[in-house]
C-alpha cells in the first residue's frame, strides 16, 4: 500500500469512525466540523504516534489510529482549550498508545520502516538517514519514545513537560539523555554518529 493510499485510507477511516460515533452518541453532532479540522491538522502527528507504537504492520497501524481517533472524539467535549491543541492531542494519542501496548502485554517487535511509511514522515532526500534514526528509536523504552517523538516534532520543552507531566528542566535533561542513548546505539550499530 503506497504512502498516498495509506493517508487516504486513514482519512476515510477517520471519517467513518467519526460518523459512527456521531450517530451513536450525539444527536446534536457537537462541533463535528471543528473536530474534523483538528484531526486533519494533527494527522501527520497521529500517524507518527501509530508508527512509533506499533510493529508497523498496516492492520496494527490502522487499529491504533482508530483507537486514538475514538478516544479523541470521546474526550473532545472535555477539551477546554486551556492547553494548546497539539499538547492535548499528543497527550490523548500517547495515553491511547500506552494503553494499547499494555493490553498486548508485549513490546512491539522491531521492524524496518517501509519506503511508503518513511515518505509520509520525511522528505525523500532524508529517507536513509531518517530510516536509520527511526530504527534506533525502536530500541528505546515507550517513555523515551514519547519524549523523542515530541522533540522531533519540534514541540517546545514547556509543552513537552506539560504532556509528560514533568517540569521543563526535567524534560530538557531527559531529552538530552535520550539523544545520548541514540548516539551510543548508533555508534554500536554503525561505528559512527548520525
Amino acid at each position: 500500500m503506497g504512502g498516498g493510499m495509506v493517508k487516504k485510507f486513514i482519512r476515510h477511516v477517520t471519517f467513518l469512525i467519526f460518523l459512527q460515533l456521531i450517530w451513536q452518541n450525539d444527536p446534536d453532532m457537537r462541533d463535528e466540523q471543528e473536530f474534523m479540522e483538528m484531526t486533519a491538522r494533527c494527522e501527520r502527528m497521529l500517524f507518527k504516534v501509530c508508527l512509533f507504537y506499533t510493529d508497523r504492520q498496516p492492520d496494527n497501524v490502522r487499529d491504533m489510529y482508530q483507537d486514538i481517533v475514538c478516544n479523541l472524539w470521546q474526550a473532545w467535549p472535555s477539551f477546554k482549550h486551556e492547553s494548546k491543541e497539539n499538547t492535548w492531542v499528543y497527550r490523548v494519542a500517547l495515553n491511547t498508545a500506552a494503553a494499547q501496548l499494555r493490553k498486548r502485554s508485549h513490546r512491539p517487535s522491531i521492524v524496518l520502516l517501509s519506503d511508503e511509511m518513511v515518505s509520509t514522515l520525511v522528505d525523500c532526500q532524508q529517507d536513509e538517514l531518517s530510516n536509520r534514526l527511526y530504527r534506533l528509536i525502536d530500541h528505546l523504552s515507550k517513555a523515551d519514545k514519547s519524549l523523542i517523538l515530541l522533540y522531533l516534532d519540534k514541540i517546545p520543552y514547556n509543552q513537552i513537560a506539560e504532556i509528560v507531566g514533568v517540569n521543563e528542566v526535567a524534560a530538557r535533561k531527559r531529552v538530552e539523555r535520550i539523544k545520548q542513548k541514540l548516539i551510543t546505539l548508533n555508534t554500536e550499530d554503525h561505528g559512527e554518529n548520525i
